[in-house]
């Protein structure tokens, strides 16, 4: 599906006791997999963990528009799993961002359960006009979104099909040739959905 105009994109970054990691892993699997069967204008939700103890996740959330978004806000599942989330979640960083590309797979997604699926997250600081040396970098995705969060601040999210994948090209050797300043986030991917054939150019 190609979109005509930029979606509702948010990434959060959530920090939970490990203790509580399964009970909000199982909360986040029936949040996705119903907001995504229920809701056609939920168009992709990765949830994802960073360390091995599942204390640090990040969680990417695209929805059509704000109406869509709305709908989601007030479903069953979404409220249950914030009165969770308000519960275990020991600290919370919200980022709206302004996406500037999108590509998904031709096929549908819908993971959950022990799975190969890995997302590398870019946080970089560069001059506008290497964005598309940016772009270039993503290969072999089974996702890329390219977001800005202002004119020099970008993020960059792939999505691999297993670690192997990502970790074939050294993105240390691209970044550093264009900035010295960027951070490099490997997550696991816990949960995930995409409607398929997403695109924004």
């Amino acid at each position: 599906m190609k979109l005509l105009k930029k979606p509702i994109f948010s990434l959060y970054k959530l920090t939970i006791d490990p203790k509580n990691q399964q009970a909000f892993l199982a909360e986040g699997v029936n949040n996705l997999i119903t907001s995504y069967q229920n809701e056609s204008g939920t168009l992709m939700m990765v949830a994802t963990h960073e360390d091995e103890a599942g204390s640090v996740n990040y969680i990417f959330e695209m929805y059509q528009d704000d109406a869509s978004y709305q709908i989601h806000a007030a479903s069953p599942q979404f409220q249950h799993y914030a009165k969770l989330a308000q519960k275990v979640v020991q600290s919370k960083e919200i980022h709206k961002l302004s996406l500037e590309t999108l590509h998904t797979s031709n096929q549908p997604l819908e993971i959950k359960g022990e799975n190969p699926y890995f997302v590398r997250l870019l946080e970089v600081t560069v001059n506008h006009n290497n964005v598309k040396f940016l772009k270039n970098i993503s290969q072999n995705t089974v996702a890329n979104l390219v977001s800005s969060v202002d004119s020099n601040h970008w993020v960059i999210i792939d999505i691999f099909k297993d670690k192997s994948a990502m970790q074939e090209i050294n993105v240390n050797q691209y970044l550093s040739q264009i900035s010295a300043e960027y951070t490099i986030h490997e997550l696991k991917v816990d949960t995930m959905v995409s409607q398929a054939n997403l695109k924004l150019e």
